[in-house]
């Protein structure tokens, strides 16, 4: 009796553990301290390196509250904006209006500098004379809006996302107040 429940044990362990079942991989929660500095540095890198240089530029820093609102809008698992970021009180207890950028991609090439780079390279779309953009530039306004000050970002793991075809994602948003 012992041997057939052993052999059964056996049976399951090998099952589990050579089908595609897996945990999801652990990605920073938003108190990660690393994750909080990487994300306010990269940011703030981006903003001092704006050209012509501001003459108006706030210093960034980390919003817990914006943090929340990512992380709750994240695993929604939706490649679509928060919809509640212009209602006032409902993104955030003092912003009346709230900022976002969204980056999703496969979960082996995430990193938070990579996404936020990916956001800052629509620079190139940017063109600070007319103020105009040639093509998509509003993730990289938002992160040189010079008067945002807040940042809170996060990242989730989704097997799937809505309005996207990538799987095994990480779902990366910043909030950004105010808008």
């Amino acid at each position: 009796m012992t041997s057939r429940f052993s052999a059964c044990v056996l049976a399951v362990l090998h099952f589990c553990c050579s089908s595609d079942s897996y945990e999801p991989p652990t990605l920073p929660d938003v108190g990660d301290p690393k994750f909080i500095e990487e994300c306010v540095r990269t940011h703030n890198r981006f903003r001092s390196e704006v050209n012509p240089a501001a003459s108006n530029m706030l210093y960034m820093s980390w919003d817990p509250d914006l943090a929340t609102t990512a992380k709750a809008w994240a695993k929604k698992c939706l490649f679509k904006h928060n919809t509640y970021l212009k209602e006032p009180g409902q993104a955030h207890p003092k912003f009346t209006s709230v900022g976002e950028n969204l980056w999703t991609g496969s979960i082996s090439i995430f990193t938070v500098q990579g996404a936020i780079t990916s956001w800052h390279d629509e620079v190139n779309a940017y063109n600070y004379a007319t103020s105009n953009c040639r093509g998509a530039c509003g993730h990289y306004t938002q992160i040189v809006w010079a008067t945002s000050y807040k940042v809170g970002c996060a990242v989730h793991f989704c097997p799937s996302v809505a309005y996207s075809s990538i799987t095994n994602a990480a779902h990366f948003i910043c909030n950004y107040g105010p808008a």
